[in-house]
């Protein structure tokens, strides 16, 4: 069985770190990997949309993996 969820380890400024820690306090994110869950989801949906919008559409998914084995 697959596991849903996966650990990604990232390296940052101590600066970046604070900051994140004092916009945490601040939002309505619960903490900081909510925080890093919602800034890569953004930044997908802003740069890729079509691949964002492929976690809401199950025929665009299946589409793009069955042209994926084509392709290999």
């Amino acid at each position: 069985m697959e596991e849903k969820e996966v650990h990604i380890t990232a390296r940052v400024p101590r600066t970046l770190k604070e900051l994140m820690k004092k916009f945490v306090a601040l939002d309505s994110h619960m903490n900081e990997s909510d925080l890093i869950r919602d800034s890569i989801r953004q930044k997908i949906q802003h740069d890729a949309p079509q691949l964002y919008n492929q976690l809401f559409d199950p025929k665009t998914e299946a589409v793009s993996n069955g042209a994926k084995a084509k392709e290999g």
